[in-house]
C-alpha cells in the first residue's frame, strides 16, 4: 500500500492519503472522506497515526482501499496534480548514509585518491538532514545565491515505525514502516570545504536541499528490498541508475546501527546514493552541476517518482 501526506490547494491541513495507480493516472484516496463503515475498525487520521497504530492501522486502511475501489465514488478521490504534496511524515530526525553504494565510493576515491586512503568500511557513516529543510514533491528549491556546484543524490530512504534503542538488525528489520524516495541536494563547494575540517553540515542543509516523497510504500510490499532500483534523471537525461544489492550496509544494518543514538516513529534513515553525480563526472563536471529551470525526478520503480524544480 503507498501512503501520502498532502493538503488541498489554498489549506495547510494535512491529509492522509493512499495513493491508487490507474491507467497511468495518480488518484488520492482522502481517508477523511469515507463513510464510518468503510473500514472494520477506526481510521487512522494522519500519517503518525498510521504509523504508531502499525499492523492494526495497516489493516483498517487496506479495508478502506477496498471498500473505496468497489463503491467509488468520485467525491472521495483527489488527482495528484490538484493537491499539495506534503513530506510523507512530517518535520522527523533524519540521518543520510554517506558513500554507502560500492560504485558510488569507487567514484569517490578517484575523484579524490587523498581521500581514499582514509575510507573505513567497518560501520556506516553519515551526516543529518535538518527535518525542516524536507520538502514534498514537486517542491521549488531555491539555488543558493553563493552555490554553483549544486548536485543531486537518488536515495531510497526507509521510514521507522516505532521507537528503538540499541536494536539487533532482525527488530530493525521489523520495526521498518516502509520505503520512500530522498534527492539529497548538496552544495559541493561548502560540503568539500567543510570535509577539510572532518564535518558535513551546511552543504547539505540549505532550505529545500531534502527532497522527500511521495508517498511511503509500506514494508510489506518489499519483501526483498536489495531488488529496489533507483534512477534519477535531469531535464529528462539520465544520470544515476542502480539498485539496491549495491549497498554495502543494508537497510537494517543502517537502522540497527542508527538505533544506537536512539530512533523514534517516524524517523528517516536514507540509503547513500549510487554513482552518477555531477561533481564526479569527467572531464569537466560543471554542465552538470543544477541549475535554475532544472527539472529533476528521482525514481524508485516500485515507489513512483519524485519531481523537483530548481529555482
Amino acid at each position: 500500500m503507498k501512503l501520502a501526506r498532502f493538503a488541498l490547494r489554498d489549506e495547510t491541513t494535512e491529509r492522509l492519503g493512499i495513493v491508487m495507480d490507474a491507467d497511468g493516472r495518480v488518484r488520492l484516496l482522502d481517508v477523511a472522506a469515507l463513510p464510518g463503515d468503510s473500514a472494520s475498525r477506526p481510521l487512522p487520521g494522519t500519517m503518525m497515526q498510521a504509523i504508531q497504530a502499525g499492523q492494526a492501522g495497516l489493516s483498517a486502511l487496506e479495508s478502506a482501499r477496498d471498500y473505496a475501489a468497489r463503491h467509488a465514488d468520485p467525491a472521495w478521490f483527489h488527482g495528484g496534480d490538484d493537491v499539495q504534496w506534503l513530506t510523507p511524515v512530517p518535520p522527523r530526525s533524519c540521518i543520510a548514509a554517506g558513500r554507502n553504494f560500492g560504485a558510488h565510493r569507487l567514484e569517490s576515491i578517484r575523484g579524490n585518491p587523498q581521500a581514499g586512503a582514509g575510507f573505513q568500511s567497518d560501520f556506516p557513516t553519515g551526516f543529518i538532514k535538518l527535518g525542516r529543510n524536507l520538502v514534498g514533491h514537486k517542491a521549488e528549491v531555491k539555488r543558493p545565491d553563493d552555490v554553483e556546484q549544486m548536485d543531486y543524490e537518488a536515495e531510497v530512504a526507509v521510514v521507522v515505525g516505532q521507537p528503538l534503542l540499541n536494536a539487533t538488525r532482525d527488530q530493525a528489520r521489523q520495526a521498518i514502516f516502509g520505503y520512500t524516495i530522498m534527492n539529497d541536494l548538496s552544495a559541493r563547494e561548502w560540503q568539500f570545504a567543510e570535509m577539510r575540517n572532518l564535518l558535513v553540515m551546511m552543504g547539505k542543509n540549505f532550505p529545500g536541499f531534502g527532497p522527500l516523497g511521495p508517498c511511503i510504500l509500506t514494508a510489506d510490499e518489499v519483501p526483498d528490498p536489495t531488488a529496489l532500483r533507483l534512477w534519477l534523471k535531469v531535464n529528462g537525461e539520465l544520470r544515476q541508475q542502480s539498485d539496491c544489492s549495491d549497498l554495502i550496509f543494508q537497510f537494517d544494518e543502517l537502522v540497527a546501527f542508527w538505533s544506537r543514538v536512539g530512533l523514534e516513529s517516524g524517523d528517516i534513515i536514507s540509503s547513500g546514493t549510487p554513482e552518477g553525480v555531477a561533481v564526479h563526472r569527467k572531464p569537466d563536471p560543471r554542465p552538470f552541476f543544477l541549475k535554475p529551470g532544472d527539472i529533476v525526478h528521482a525514481g524508485v520503480d516500485q515507489i513512483g517518482v519524485l519531481e523537483t524544480r530548481i529555482i
